[in-house]
């Protein structure tokens, strides 16, 4: 709901771009469905929505989309690219879309994009208000891939904003055993050395350009933008018991947002 709240106040306000359009681009983007929800909606015009993940990920989802009618609906794929479903491709894309939206879904490797000589993404607008999002993707990268891709596209697009969602605070008595659960998996995040507290990722990302940044951990979104009535329908659907479990995993995961340009006006008093 955190990043529905956002991303529909990116999207409510009026294009400045000539062009008159918005552009989201999604990193590791993966099974995530919410570029089926926004081009679905009939109040969402001109907009192109970029997805990025590796090859065989977007290619499983570009099979995914060719055998679920529902949602081959709502991407028209191009019937060219429909005539190799069975080997489908790892980059692709369906446009143009009604409401004058575009999806592109592009496979490669992010950090590719942290290289000198990195690919161009095919249907990238860089004079269109833009907005990055990064839900659990960017910690996976070492910190120097990460704010490198940032910079990738901090240095083609003026008017940019960005949404990351990460764990912190590793120190205290929870933080130490979420981050020794992830490495009994073998899972490594080092922006979790870097970033630990939510003050650590507005700075991260005032460094990286953007004019102004905020953060808040999903403990205090929770409380501060949840209503009652949802929360209660939330409640209902399955009684928590460990409420104090909760808060401490709500606590140790951020929400940060920043911005630089024209377009995020309705962020401002968010």
């Amino acid at each position: 709901m955190a990043l529905d709240r956002l991303i529909d106040a990116f999207l409510s306000v009026e294009p400045v771009s000539q062009a008159g359009r918005k552009q989201i681009i999604s990193l590791g983007a993966g099974t995530d469905t919410r570029c089926f929800r926004l081009l679905s909606r009939n109040n969402v015009t001109g907009l192109i929505y970029h997805e990025i993940d590796f090859p065989t990920v977007s290619s499983k989802k570009r099979k995914a989309v060719h055998g679920t009618p529902v949602l081959r609906n709502i991407l028209v794929p191009d019937p060219q690219q429909a005539e190799h479903e069975a080997a489908p491709a790892s980059s692709w894309s369906s446009t143009p879309l009604p409401n004058d939206c575009e999806y592109w879904c592009h496979g490669i490797d992010l950090r590719d994009l942290a290289q000198a000589a990195s690919p161009i993404l095919p249907g990238l607008q860089t004079n269109t208000p833009t907005l990055l999002v990064s839900e659990c993707c960017l910690c996976y990268l070492q910190t120097n891939q990460g704010k490198d891709v940032i910079k990738h596209f901090a240095d083609q697009i003026p008017d940019l904003s960005i949404i990351i969602y990460e764990p912190v605070k590793p120190e205290d008595p929870f933080g130490k055993q979420m981050v020794a659960n992830l490495a009994a998996r073998r899972i490594h995040m080092p922006t979790l050395e870097l970033y630990r507290e939510p003050a650590d990722q507005e700075t991260r990302l005032k460094e990286a350009g953007f004019q102004t940044s905020k953060a808040m951990t999903v403990e205090a979104i929770w409380k501060k933008w949840i209503s009652p009535d949802e929360k209660e329908r939330v409640h209902e659907l399955e009684g928590l018991d460990e409420v104090e479990e909760w808060n401490l995993l709500a606590d140790h995961y951020v929400v940060a947002w920043g911005w630089r340009g024209n377009g995020f006006q309705a962020w401002e008093d968010i």
